[in-house]
C-alpha cells in the first residue's frame, strides 16, 4: 500500500510519513510516561536525554519501516560520493558547527559550573546523535528522496524537492508548542525549514544519507553543548529563547544551498539519482 501511495500520490505520502513519524514519538512519550507513573518513578530524577534517545530510536525504526516497505532501504548503504568527500560538500555547516561549539566552550560556560556526571553527558551526546539519525532517515531518506523522484533531477525539480522537504521539516517542529514559548517555536520552524532545505541539497549532491546524519547530529550537539555538559538549559528552554534573529537563518542556509545547486553542479545530482527518477 505504501509503495502504491508513494507512486500515485507522492506529496500525500510525504505528509503521511511525517505524521506517522511524529505520532510514533508522541505515543512513545505517552507510553513511557504512563509506565513511569505506574511505577511511581520520581520524575525529577529521570535522565531526560535517555528518555529522548528511546523516543528517537522508535522514530528511526518507523523511518526504516517506510524505507523497507517502499524498496528504498538500500539508501542506507549507498556510498554516493563517499562520507569524507560528502563532508567537503557539507563544509559550510561543518564550519558553522565548529564555530558554535568553540564559542560555547570559550564564552558560554557558566561561572563555577559543575560538569554533569559522565553517564549523563554520554546520554546527551547519544540523544542528540539519535535525533540526527531519526530525522534524517525520515526527512531526507524518505521525504526528500520521494520528492526528488517525483519532481526529477532538472534544476527546477531539485529546487522543488529541497524547498518542499525543508518546509515539511520546519512544520514538524510545531509540535514543540507543547513545551516551549510559541514565538520561539515559530522561529525554530523558520530556522529548521531553511536548514532542511540545505540538508536536502547536501544529500542530493553527495548521494550519501550518512553525511547529513552526521551533520545534523553534530549541529544539535553544538547548539545544546553547554546545557548538555552543565545541565543549565533544556531543549525546551533553548527553543523558548529563540527570537527574531533566527530569521537570519533563511539567508545563512539558503545562500549556500544556491551555491551547492548551481547549474554546473547539477550533473552530480543526476549522476547519483538518475536511475531513481521516472523518465
Amino acid at each position: 500500500m505504501l509503495k502504491r501511495l508513494r507512486k500515485a500520490h507522492p506529496i500525500l505520502f510525504c505528509v503521511l510519513a511525517e505524521v506517522v513519524f511524529l505520532a510514533s514519538l508522541f505515543v512513545t512519550d505517552l507510553v513511557f510516561t504512563i509506565a513511569l507513573v505506574l511505577f511511581r518513578t520520581d520524575f525529577a530524577s529521570i535522565d531526560t536525554y535517555l528518555y529522548s534517545t528511546l523516543q528517537e530510536l522508535v522514530g528511526a525504526m518507523v523511518a526504516v519501516l517506510f524505507l523497507v516497505r517502499t524498496d528504498r532501504a538500500g539508501l542506507l548503504r549507498r556510498r554516493g560520493s563517499g562520507f569524507f568527500n560528502g563532508l567537503l560538500v557539507g563544509m559550510y555547516p561543518l564550519v558553522f558547527i565548529g564555530y558554535n561549539a568553540f564559542g560555547a566552550l570559550v564564552l558560554g560556560r557558566p561561572e563555577n559550573g559543575v560538569l554533569q556526571p559522565a553517564a549523563r553527558i554520554c546520554t546527551f551526546l547519544v540523544s542528540m546523535a539519535m535525533v540526527g539519525v531519526a530525522e534524517e532517515f525520515i526527512f531526507r531518506g524518505v521525504i526528500a528522496q520521494t520528492l526528488l523522484e517525483h519532481f526529477g533531477t532538472s534544476r527546477a525539480g531539485v529546487w522543488k524537492a529541497c524547498l518542499l522537504s525543508g518546509v515539511l521539516f520546519g512544520a514538524a517542529h510545531l509540535t514543540n508548542i507543547l513545551s516551549s514559548a510559541p514565538f520561539g517555536v515559530l522561529m525554530q520552524c523558520v530556522f529548521a525549514a531553511s536548514l532542511g532545505t540545505l540538508f536536502a541539497a547536501i544529500y542530493f549532491r553527495t548521494g550519501n544519507l550518512w553525511v547529513t546524519v552526521f551533520l545534523h547530529g553534530a549541529m544539535d550537539i553544538s547548539s545544546m553543548l553547554i546545557g548538555g555538559l552543565y545541565g543549565t538549559t533544556t531543549v525546551a528552554d533553548a527553543v523558548s529563547g529563540y527570537d527574531a534573529s533566527m530569521l537570519l537563518s533563511v539567508l545563512l542556509y539558503l545562500i549556500p544551498t544556491a551555491v551547492l545547486l548551481r547549474k554546473k553542479k547539477l550533473p552530480e545530482v543526476q549522476l547519483y539519482w538518475h536511475q531513481y527518477v521516472k523518465k
